[in-house]
């Protein structure tokens, strides 16, 4: 290998830890203190490191949130990937997606609120240089190939208008949650948001009926 090769894969894996040492900063005082009452400064004072270090990787506690999310995800992403292919159609495989994020969400409820909040703004972005891939962008892409093969999502749609739509259905779910947590039903507001990114807002057609 090339000396200024060699520099390069040490500066990726300085910056590479640099990174994980904020994000990990990060969750233990959002866990400790609560989203709010954390703040940038006490980051890069806890992670000792100076405040504009840490603006150079990341311009917000969001950004931080979606990057620890976004790593959670791709630590699991091969075994749900792996699973969604065996499944026969995009309803079972939505379902599946989605029961398997809300797993996360209850389990880190906080942070996951502020990954939302987060990615709803990234998602709503006119500026196409300030979108970040989702943590959840390789599951939905799969699903959405899987489902043009198997002809049950339709093809003439921009693949970004139907990833949108497929990261505001698992959003409107997790809000759901976040409204009401003790009487959600989680089955029953997966299974009719899946019905909606399918088959739209028709009424669902009663079997005898007209």
């Amino acid at each position: 290998m090339k000396k200024h090769e060699q520099e390069l894969n040490r500066m990726d894996r300085k910056k590479k830890e640099m990174r994980n040492k904020i994000i990990n900063t990060t969750v233990r005082l959002i866990e400790s203190n609560g989203f709010e009452a954390t703040t940038m400064e006490q980051i890069a004072r806890e992670a000792d490191i100076a405040k504009g270090t840490l603006y150079n990787y990341y311009s917000e506690k969001g950004a931080i949130i979606s990057d620890y999310i976004r790593q959670t995800f791709e630590t699991k992403n091969t075994i749900r990937l792996s699973h969604i292919r065996t499944l026969m159609d995009t309803h079972a495989r939505m379902v599946y997606m989605i029961n398997n994020l809300m797993d996360g969400v209850k389990l880190k409820k906080e942070i996951f609120e502020k990954y939302l909040v987060y990615s709803m703004m990234q998602v709503l972005s006119f500026d196409s240089n300030e979108v970040e891939e989702s943590g959840i962008a390789e599951l939905i892409l799969t699903i959405i190939e899987l489902g043009q093969q198997n002809r049950d999502i339709r093809c003439d749609l921009p693949l970004t208008m139907i990833t949108d739509f497929f990261q505001f259905i698992f959003i409107e779910v997790a809000k759901q949650y976040y409204m009401n947590p003790e009487s959600f039903k989680q089955n029953e507001v997966v299974e009719k948001s899946v019905d909606l990114f399918i088959n739209g807002v028709k009424p669902v057609m009663i079997q005898g009926g007209k």
